[in-house]
């Protein structure tokens, strides 16, 4: 009768050398993958200047009359800070833990598990543009509770940062007042109030933020 035990043993050998091999192969994929995600260094410098540009916004006097500014002004309401450029870096920095850059689809950027996905479009925006889209991503890290619901397809609303992403029957409207698009309209309140951009510009922007938020 033959012995079979060189030839499991021959088998046992083979199985753990492919088992060996796909590990290896496993883990040098993901590796690549994980690399793709990475910022470029000019990529990194678009946010690096856009953190810049929010750590310069600090307020010095009011450009318009006190009691409109009280009247709709939401920023301490929603943020627990009056408005301060370096705070508000903060308050996006607790709540983003990592930056990447990968597929968004037809978002600008994505938030998942306090890492933010940047497309494409991010790094061809303006410093005040990036720095929205930040803001807004940021408070999606505060709970569920802040995630878009559906936009009606009767929305005719465009969308600024990108007229080819249409808002119309997509998840990209809020149910709550202090979502992602009413704390960026808080913002955009802010800058024009203190003279950061035109009241005109700001007003504009302000009045687009809150189309996104669906009155009951």
């Amino acid at each position: 009768m033959v012995d079979s035990k060189p030839n499991f043993d021959s088998f046992s050998r083979i199985w753990f050398l492919s088992l060996i091999i796909f590990i290896f192969q496993f883990i040098q994929t993901n590796a690549i993958s994980a690399d793709e995600f990475k910022l470029s260094s000019s990529q990194q410098k678009k946010l690096d200047e856009t953190f810049k540009f929010i750590d310069k916004l600090e307020p010095k006097k009011l450009k318009i009359d006190k009691s409109t500014y009280q009247k709709f002004s939401k920023f301490e309401d929603y943020y627990k800070f009056h408005f301060s450029g370096k705070k508000l870096s903060k308050w996006i920095r607790n709540r983003i833990q990592k930056f990447s850059f990968g597929e968004t689809g037809d978002f600008i950027a994505m938030y998942q598990e306090e890492e933010v996905f940047l497309g494409k479009i991010f790094f061809t925006l303006s410093p005040l543009e990036r720095a929205l889209v930040l803001i807004h991503e940021a408070r999606h890290a505060d709970g569920k509770q802040f995630a878009h619901v559906i936009c009606p397809d009767s929305f005719e609303f465009l969308n600024p940062r990108d007229w080819k992403i249409f808002p119309a029957g997509k998840k990209g409207c809020d149910s709550l007042a202090e979502g992602s698009y009413g704390v960026t309209a808080a913002f955009l309140f802010e800058m024009g109030a203190y003279g950061f951009m035109s009241q005109t510009e700001a007003g504009l922007r302000y009045n687009s933020e809150l189309s996104r938020v669906l009155r009951k």
